[in-house]
């Protein structure tokens, strides 16, 4: 072995230019599968570090849809599969008294912390006199919000800070490598923690609370979820006006964090082994093309007494030297892979810095090494294999037995190179058309025209609606005069980005439990709203105050144009009545004053909701969100907005300070990773597939010149030798072009789950992959068509 080892470094220090490239090949195949392997990990494979990470679950009332306080507390004292089992709102707080900061927080009760099963590093969890009304409020904050705004001050426990312009009591500081993760939490990283009295909520209407618990010991998923679902059915019969059609479910943490973004992270991980099969399957060319200049050698080694297990040997050790050396290369190329991937990644910073280097992704590559060495390494060994005494008898490599399968393997090899990109390009194709698509229906949106913010009215101070109505007034007075500013919008949620919604009740329909009536989302806005969000006015009148709801709960409204295909199709909707979905009393009821254009609400990709907006006062909640237009590019206004709420109130922080260009751009932030992922793989595999069907075809002229010669003798000129070289470099691109249209249907099903608006496969895509493989073969074939073409008759008859 060690000479086989000694004679692998002398062969390929000899070709060192061959060596190069193949190592280069190699090293990108490896280290973007290795790259693409740490994210797996850190994403769907092992995303958490929690205690028992297992037995983490979340509860829900329905599929996805939050709880209602009274649901919680009627399934946390009658449940037995929990070990302890709490409720939380995620939203953010001011900390600070002058230049306060927003940082992401979580309200919730005492269990919710618990049931991750991490105790603080200093300090104390909540407990159950934490979360009473009256209680003394106290604060947990994360490992580092203490070091960055309280310098890690040891002391800091038990301490008083200011949170939302009121006085807390340190209780906890939590380790630094704790993430708090949920689904409404998937892309920030939380920062402080709050205890949520809630026994003054009895409301089952109203949903809101996402449910965290930890499963009791040998309670499965499984039979938490049966019991669950048991006693949803007992709530519907005792609650029927609001728990009819309820149907409470369980799904582990696991599940819950993994489930919708695993398919794309395990998508671009297919991507890129499909890119490293290509690697295998050039550098398996070269070889299997050098091989032929060795058959000489391979012969002498035979009629010496070389078996054919030895020549295997000595073959596969080349390719796994190559492979070691493109192994080294590959750990460079994993970790700036690894960094582009934690900048472009659509989740928290804890994941992202979960994406390292270590000793699981080490073993990853050195598998990935081993299983590149034997496919590279495999066809020439083959080739090896078969060599006979008749090549030293004739001593003529050329002829030697072999040739005629070694050239089978090199088309097989280069057509299924071909046929992989042929799939990656059309997947590009799909993926890139898909962003655009996505962009072009939000573009009513897109714009740097309008800054956005976010505000949140937390504390005593605010905690009754006149004196929150009272700021949101003065904040507009004091917005209006900004210089460039054109409109001034202030809303309770921001298009895209979710909200509240109400089911109601149209067209004379009565209340009945056992009916899905109409999903209305809600937003409470300011009569500068409509013109700051470019949003037309198509019917009616805007709000007023005259729209304000009065004591007996009726209020005008606008719709947008959703509402009003789904509930008035064929109907003036002015003056269209609607309420609230209850039996008896509803909170409101609302008359139709206007109607406006619609926009998406819960993100680019989801389908347009009915929507409803009306005046601010008597609806107006602890966060707002403010919009400006103006006369340019928006980004400058906000210096002078930061100075506007620090003259209103200096222990308030804006947060989210955006162009709403860029709050488009953020909700496209994972289709454009997608994409452009998708696209660098394709790219690279027809990179690689250039450089393979370059060097076969080479091969196969330089094993052609004594024939090309002869037809050059008598009569064929350089343009009938370019054709021939074509002809056949094309004729493999159409057999794995015709191979890549089969992968592509095998595959679309999956893709069809993945890639917005692709409704099956298309003509635009498979061109587009047609021409991108076209295109790439067309430059590889034309440099060996070339040469040939300019290969002298006379020299090429004097090779022997």
């Amino acid at each position: 072995m060690l000479t086989d080892l000694q004679l692998a470094f002398r062969q390929l220090f000899k070709a060192r230019g061959f060596t190069v490239i193949a190592a280069l090949t190699l090293a990108v195949g490896i280290g973007a599968s290795t790259a693409m392997f740490s994210a797996l990990r850190a994403l769907v494979v092992q995303p958490f570090n929690y205690p028992d990470s297992h037995e983490i679950v979340h509860v829900w009332s329905g599929d996805g849809w939050p709880l209602s306080p009274m649901d919680f507390k009627d399934l946390r004292e009658q449940n037995t599969s929990f070990e302890t089992f709490g409720a939380y709102h995620p939203g953010s707080v001011n900390v600070g008294l002058n230049n306060a900061q927003a940082v992401p927080a979580v309200r919730g009760t005492h269990e919710v912390l618990r049931a991750f099963g991490v105790q603080p590093a200093l300090g104390r969890l909540f407990t159950a006199n934490d979360d009473v009304k009256g209680a003394p409020p106290v604060v947990i904050i994360s490992h580092n919000l203490w070091q960055q705004t309280f310098g890690g001050d040891p002391d800091l426990i038990g301490n008083i800070i200011r949170v939302n312009g009121s006085d807390m009591t340190l209780v906890g500081i939590m380790p630094a490598d704790f993430e708090f993760s949920g689904p409404w939490v998937r892309t920030v990283t939380v920062q402080a923690w709050q205890p949520y009295a809630m026994e003054d909520l009895n409301d089952r209407g109203s949903h809101w609370l996402n449910g965290v618990a930890r499963l009791k010991n040998g309670v499965t998923v499984g039979a938490a979820h049966a019991e669950i679902q048991t006693l949803g059915k007992r709530f519907s019969e005792l609650y029927p006006d609001s728990n009819t059609r309820k149907e409470f479910l369980v799904r582990s943490l696991r599940e819950e964090m993994t489930r919708d973004l695993g398919e794309e992270v395990w998508l671009l991980f297919g991507a890129v082994s499909l890119v490293l099969l290509v690697a295998c399957a050039n550098v398996a060319s070269m070889l299997l093309a050098r091989s032929a200049q060795r058959q000489g050698e391979f012969s002498v080694r035979v009629a010496l007494g070389a078996t054919r297990g030895q020549l295997i040997r000595l073959a596969l050790t080349e390719s796994m030297v190559l492979a070691v050396i493109g192994a080294i290369g590959g750990g460079f190329v994993a970790l700036l892979g690894v960094e582009v991937l934690q900048a472009i990644a659509p989740t928290s910073d804890a994941r992202k810095a979960a994406m390292v280097i270590d000793f699981p992704t080490l073993g990853f590559a050195c598998i990935a090494t081993l299983i590149t060495a034997l496919l590279a390494g495999l066809p020439p060994a083959l080739s090896a294999a078969r060599t006979s005494l008749a090549g030293v008898i004739r001593n003529d490599a050329r002829g030697s037995v072999g040739s005629r399968s070694r050239h089978l393997m090199l088309r097989s090899l280069i057509i299924a190179q071909i046929t992989i990109a042929f799939v990656l390009a059309n997947g590009a194709a799909l993926f890139s058309a898909s962003y655009f698509r996505i962009l072009e229906e939000n573009s009513k949106l897109s714009t740097d025209r309008v800054l956005t913010a976010r505000l949140n009215l937390l504390g005593d101070r605010f905690s009754e609606n006149e004196d929150r109505v009272q700021f949101w007034q003065n904040l507009e007075r004091e917005l209006v005069k900004l210089p460039g500013v054109t409109a001034v919008g202030l809303t309770s949620k921001l298009p895209l980005e979710g909200g509240s919604n109400t089911n109601a009740l149209v067209n004379d329909e009565v209340y009945d439990p056992t009916q899905r009536r109409i999903q209305v989302e809600r937003s409470s806005v300011n009569e500068g709203y409509f013109e700051a969000m470019g949003l037309r006015l198509v019917r009616g009148r805007n709000l007023s105050a005259a729209d304000d709801m009065g004591e007996d709960g009726h209020l005008g409204v606008v719709v947008n144009q959703t509402f009003v295909e789904r509930a008035w199709p064929d109907t003036n909707p002015i003056g269209q009545i609607f309420r609230a979905n209850q039996p008896e009393d509803p909170w409101y009821t609302a008359t139709v004053v206007g109607v406006v254009e619609s926009n998406r609400q819960w993100g680019t990709t989801q389908p347009v909701q009915a929507e409803m907006f009306t005046t601010p006062p008597g609806h107006w909640g602890n966060t707002v969100h403010i919009n400006l237009r103006s006369d340019q590019s928006a980004e400058f206004l906000t210096p002078m907005l930061r100075e506007v709420v620090r003259e209103l109130d200096r222990e308030l922080a804006l947060e989210n300070i955006r162009t709403f260009e860029e709050v488009v751009r953020d909700g496209t932030v994972g289709e454009r990773a997608l994409a452009g992922l998708v696209n660098f793989f394709m790219a690279t595999a027809l990179g690689l597939v250039a450089v393979g069907l370059y060097g076969t075809l080479s091969y196969h002229v330089a094993q052609r010149t004594r024939e090309i010669g002869v037809r050059m003798a008598i009569g064929a000129v350089a343009g009938d030798i370019q054709r021939m070289v074509f002809r056949q470099g094309l004729t493999w691109v159409a057999i794995g072009v015709v191979l890549g249209i089969g992968g592509t249907f095998a595959v679309s099903r999956l893709l069809t789950s993945i890639v917005y608006g692709m409704e099956g496969l298309t003509a635009t895509p498979l061109a587009l992959a047609t021409a991108a493989v076209g295109l790439a073969a067309v430059i590889a074939i034309w440099l060996p068509a070339r040469r040939a073409a300019r290969l002298d008759p006379i020299e090429a008859l004097r090779i022997d």
